[in-house]
């Protein structure tokens, strides 16, 4: 009988699961945590630049328009690094999770890979073409899965790049105004 090499088999996958399992939630954790802090800090700069508002006579409209000017450059500059600094942690999270990912699918990989290799040895005539197929199939998905990863973070970076350009010109004005001031 053959079972005690198989529970254990099933004990080590059982084990592996449940430490990628705790892998995705360290990471998402971890994540949700930056995440949190990055909004506490982006509500404490709020509430400074709406309490920063200094009263000024209505007689001096240019001081009121420069003091606006300021705060609202001051407000644009920060939301602009509050969004680059969210976009940064997704772009780390998702990182980690393709980097986790691909540990187990080479790990899955190479444990079907062994399967085939005994499949081929044990099985009946013929079966070599299947494995062959098998193999190709595998190689073939995994190279897909390496490309979508690579294309999915080329394009994550390649909007965080678009969208800090286009706030670029905004921040200059604004910094512009400041100094005119």
């Amino acid at each position: 009988m053959n079972t005690l090499p198989s529970v254990q088999k099933l004990t080590q996958t059982a084990a592996e699961n449940m430490q990628m399992f705790q892998s995705y939630a360290d990471i998402m954790l971890n994540a949700s945590e930056r995440l949190v802090s990055l909004n506490i800090e982006a509500a404490r700069m709020a509430c400074s630049l709406a309490s920063s508002n200094v009263p000024v006579s209505a007689d001096d409209f240019r001081a009121q328009l420069a003091s606006r000017a300021d705060v609202q450059s001051e407000a644009l500059e920060q939301a602009t690094k509050y969004f680059r600094d969210v976009n940064d942690l997704c772009i780390q999270t998702q990182s980690e999770v393709s980097e986790l990912n691909t540990r187990r699918l080479n790990q899955i990989t190479e444990s079907v890979q062994a399967l085939l290799d005994n499949v081929a040895r044990s099985g009946p005539t013929g079966t070599a073409d299947f494995v062959s197929a098998m193999k190709t199939a595998m190689s073939n998905a995994t190279a897909a899965y390496e490309s979508f990863v690579r294309t999915s973070r080329d394009v994550a970076e390649n909007n965080l790049a678009a969208a800090s350009n286009a706030m670029q010109p905004m921040v200059a004005a604004g910094k512009a105004a400041r100094k005119a001031a």
